[in-house]
């Protein structure tokens, strides 16, 4: 029976003891928390293994501990009992051993009992399962002879083996499709770039386009969202002082798109060098795809014609975007011209023109909705105004150059993000008539 230093718990006092031999075992960290929680009533009971190395062979011990209390509920005391560890774990071992030979004896006679039974009724139709798997996974073809016929459990394995047989023939009708669409996709993807190689033809592609021609510089590109698109531009000479200029936008994507723009494209450039204006071109093509136009597509163009020697255009706008144009040593602005009912939406639509004058050193730039509406990852778009920034970071640059820079801006602003509208540009920068260059 003990007394502990109540102030670190770190002294005792021995106020009774059986043993008339001093251990040495004073209280060291893990006894002075055993006798802390006693003493505060945070434990009814402890135990502390102790290790005496001062003998030879070491001596194990296992102290335990209850507190006694007064009358008034304060630990006054605590009663230990050492006791050998030898002396508890020496017969229990012993137990423990002579339990474990019985035990492994009859399991030994069990398994040599079970044995021909699990090779018989198991392990064959599982090992004739796990052959089947692999052969099905090496061959991806199915077996001469089903595991139904050849596992005839009635128990889980032979469940497991329906469920193999199940399964081949679901992979095998699996693999067939995905076959099947694989080539369909193949073909299709084939004749989505030859669709593409088509349309890239149909626009013009070589620059710059007229080399001869020193009184305007020009240069144009189309972006699609997907492998065929709707936007197109054209430009060529009416007559050799004639430049007729043509961006459009069909609504809609993909392959529609790209059929509905070919045809519009056909006839606003047939038109063009019979040499019609601007608004009679307009006007023949409206009727001509409201004619029979089913699929309710429209277009919408902006198309201007030039007077090379003098500068003077002829413009006409069916629900474009507005041009951006940079007067000589000036910055790009928008051009907010007169704009008329869209292409093929409307039977007997009046369209208007204006005039613009083009003055030697000014730029216009014409482009499609794909550009002001280019969005990035938070769905915020390009807008007109980063647009004539992305410009006028760069506004006397010829028309080429120019052009990258802005595809440039619009590439660092989307980053990541998918394209979801075709993309098309066109830019002329008027230099000045045959007689005044």
């Amino acid at each position: 029976m003990i007394r502990p230093d109540p102030v670190d718990f770190g002294k005792v006092t021995v106020l009774f003891s059986t043993s008339d031999q001093d251990d040495g075992l004073g209280p060291d960290e893990a006894y002075r928390e055993k006798y802390r929680q006693l003493c505060e009533h945070e434990a009814d009971r402890a135990a502390v293994t102790v290790y005496d190395n001062s003998t030879q062979p070491p001596r194990h011990y296992l102290d335990a501990m209850i507190p006694l209390t007064g009358s008034d509920g304060a630990v006054r005391a605590i009663l230990s009992v050492r006791r050998s560890l030898d002396a508890i774990v020496l017969p229990r071992g012993a137990f423990v051993r002579n339990v474990f030979i019985g035990l492994l004896g009859v399991i030994i006679v069990m398994m040599l009992g079970q044995g021909a039974f699990m090779g018989r009724v198991i392990l064959r139709p599982i090992k004739h399962i796990t052959d089947e798997a692999t052969r099905f996974a090496e061959e991806n073809k199915p077996p001469v002879r089903r595991l139904g016929e050849t596992v005839r459990n009635q128990d889980e394995i032979g469940l497991l083996a329906d469920a193999i047989d199940s399964m081949e023939d679901q992979v095998d009708h699996y693999v067939r499709d995905i076959t099947r669409i694989t080539a369909e996709r193949e073909r299709i993807a084939a004749e989505l770039s030859l669709a593409e190689d088509i349309q890239t033809a149909t626009l013009p592609h070589l620059f710059p386009p007229f080399p001869d021609r020193k009184e305007f510089e020009l240069y144009a590109v189309m972006d699609p969202a997907r492998e065929v698109g709707g936007d197109f531009y054209d430009f060529f000479l009416v007559d050799d002082d004639h430049l007729c200029l043509v961006i459009a936008d069909v609504s809609g994507k993909g392959v529609p798109a790209a059929l509905f723009m070919t045809m519009s494209k056909t006839i606003i450039q047939n038109c063009g060098k019979l040499g019609k204006r601007p608004s009679e071109i307009l006007t023949i093509a409206n009727d001509i795809l409201c004619a029979d136009n089913q699929i309710e597509m429209f277009v919408t163009v902006w198309i201007g014609i030039l007077e090379i020697s003098t500068g003077n255009m002829v413009a006409a706008n069916a629900g474009h975007e507005y041009p951006a144009i940079k007067r000589a040593g000036g910055a790009f602005e928008l051009y907010t011209d007169k704009h008329s009912f869209v292409v093929g939406g409307m039977e007997s639509v009046r369209y208007r023109e204006y005039a613009l004058q083009i003055e030697p050193g000014d730029t216009l730039f014409v482009y499609t909705d794909g550009l002001p509406e280019a969005t990035d990852g938070d769905n915020r778009q390009f807008g007109t105004d980063r647009m004539l920034e992305a410009l006028n970071a760069a506004p006397d640059d010829a028309p080429e150059p120019l052009l990258k820079h802005v595809r440039g801006a619009v590439d660092a602003f989307v980053g990541d993000a998918e394209q979801f509208d075709d993309l098309t540009m066109l830019c002329l920068k008027y230099n000045a008539s045959k007689e005044g260059y």
